[in-house]
């Protein structure tokens, strides 16, 4: 095989390979420490073969929550499969650890890759969903937000986990901002932003 013909196979096969980057960077030790040995090996490729290109023909909330909780159905009952007896995400499996796994997964190729075009992506990212762990779930505490659960595995209902995206959704509407940038707290790992002194810092 010469260069030539290997780039004519990466062009082939790229959306596939841009869909299994996002599923190995997804499914990392800081999201998968709590699931038997195993599992992201099993789970990677039901994530790379989740039919994302139909998020481009989504129009509507409606037509989003459709298709995510169909696939959540798929990748929520492998991860069950696996992980039965598994106390550390039961009985939140589905609604809790599973739609964290689906809606990282989600934000990874609409937000943080190349894989759809703009316009699209401007039309998608209001209806994603916020992926909710323990970061984001301390920082609304912060917030003063009470809404009956302390831990992801506690999300054990469709109501609970929707109830959380409901709360993102009308104060992200009103600045003007998607509510899946809420898990922007996650980047810098901040359960409590009170201002914190710096020292030894150079003028400016």
């Amino acid at each position: 095989m010469n260069l030539l013909a290997e780039f004519e196979r990466i062009k082939k096969d790229h959306a596939k390979a841009v869909r299994m980057r996002a599923a190995r960077i997804v499914l990392g030790p800081s999201v998968m420490r709590v699931y038997r040995k195993g599992t992201g090996k099993q789970i990677m490729p039901i994530l790379a073969r989740i039919s994302i290109d139909e998020i481009a023909k989504v129009g509507n909330q409606k037509q989003f929550k459709a298709w995510f909780e169909y696939w959540l159905e798929v990748l929520a009952k492998e991860i069950l499969r696996l992980n039965s007896t598994n106390d550390r995400i039961h009985p939140g499996y589905k609604w809790g650890h599973s739609t964290k796994i689906l809606t990282l997964y989600i934000r990874e190729l609409v937000i943080n890759t190349r894989y759809f075009k703009d316009p699209i992506v401007d039309t998608i990212v209001p209806f994603l969903y916020s992926p909710i762990d323990s970061v984001v779930i301390n920082r609304l505490l912060d917030l003063g937000c009470d809404f009956g659960f302390l831990r992801i595995k506690d999300i054990d209902t469709p109501e609970k986990f929707y109830s959380i995206q409901d709360l993102l959704d009308k104060p992200a509407k009103a600045v003007g901002a998607p509510r899946i940038w809420f898990d922007d707290n996650w980047g810098d790992r901040q359960t409590s932003h009170k201002p914190q002194r710096i020292t030894n810092a150079p003028d400016l």
